[in-house]
């Protein structure tokens, strides 16, 4: 039988820090918009509270990856994180920059309303690419 090899601690506290991230962003996020959506009367300054606090655990996975980067013993592997983080913004660029000049010659109404969703699809896009590409 064939023993799994451990993960590394800087992937361990990675993930960690991912999982709390990830899991507040969705009980912040759905929070907010049920109470935005309730039917009240909620003045701008509290719509722009509930906006900022459902971005920053987004924020914080964007923390998480720089840690990881920064807490990596393994060149390699880092290297990979880089180039798959840089692939990913250069990937969601490429989506958002097609999509505004969509908007500009009249062919859409309006643009990506999720970048931060598009950036972490093409994350997860990005990562086989890279490794397959290493």
């Amino acid at each position: 039988m064939k023993s799994r090899a451990k993960m590394p601690g800087y992937m361990r506290r990675y993930t960690a820090r991912l999982l709390l991230f990830m899991g507040a962003y969705m009980a912040i996020l759905t929070g907010s918009l049920l109470f935005a959506n309730n039917g009240g009367d909620h003045g701008q300054g509290t719509l722009i509270g509930l906006a900022l606090i459902s971005a920053f655990p987004i924020i914080g996975v964007f923390w998480a990856i720089f840690r990881l980067l920064v807490e990596a013993d393994d060149e390699y592997q880092r290297l990979l994180m880089v180039k798959q983080t840089l692939l990913a913004t250069a990937l969601t660029l490429a989506v958002v920059t097609v999509w505004q000049f969509l908007q500009v010659f009249d062919v859409l109404e309006t643009g990506p309303q999720w970048m931060g969703a598009i950036w972490f699809g093409m994350l997860g896009v990005a990562a086989p690419v890279v490794r397959w590409r290493a």
